[in-house]
């Protein structure tokens, strides 16, 4: 092979060796594909890392443990008068511990249905006007107008849940 031509061939390989880094630099940039040190992914991305999967599992936590403490709740002693009324919000579990008290369901369609206060120690339903027996598991399932009002001096009634005390 004559020298120009032998010249040529090695221009040729350089120029075609250049083109490949400069295409591979260009797809393996450091923006797009960095190269890290093992120190840096542990002193700096693993803490980060750690304090965001922290602070999704505390915001996770928070709002399971509130759940926890609103479906488990605490009964609380109430004492009510004469006339007053005791209206759930929502599920509202009670128990009348002393003295007498009535159902109430406001609801006119409630009332034409049968509903009331069901009482799980008897497995019956307590309708309107009827009287609660002393020491029986009560559930009032919704926030539609059911409760109990007082008929005696006083009652001492054990309650979990929302609820109302009006009169």
């Amino acid at each position: 092979m004559n020298r120009i031509s032998k010249l040529t061939t090695i221009f040729i390989l350089i120029l075609a060796t250049l083109t490949l880094c400069v295409s591979a630099d260009d797809v393996y940039s450091s923006q797009d594909d960095p190269l890290v040190s093992l120190s840096y992914v542990n002193d700096v991305l693993g803490p980060e890392i750690m304090a965001q999967v922290l602070s999704k599992i505390e915001t996770e936590y928070v709002k399971i443990s509130d759940i926890g403490m609103a479906s488990a709740g605490s009964y609380t002693y109430v004492t009510l008068k004469k006339g007053q009324t005791l209206m759930a919000k929502a599920c509202c579990e009670v128990v009348l511990l002393e003295g007498t008290a009535t159902t109430v369901v406001t609801s006119s369609a409630n009332v034409a249905a049968g509903v009331g206060i069901s009482d799980l120690t008897a497995g019956t339903v307590n309708v309107n006007g009827s009287l609660l027996p002393a020491n029986h598991y009560m559930v009032i399932p919704k926030a539609d107008g059911r409760g109990l009002v007082v008929s005696s001096d006083t009652a001492i009634i054990l309650v979990r849940g929302e609820y109302n005390i009006t009169g």
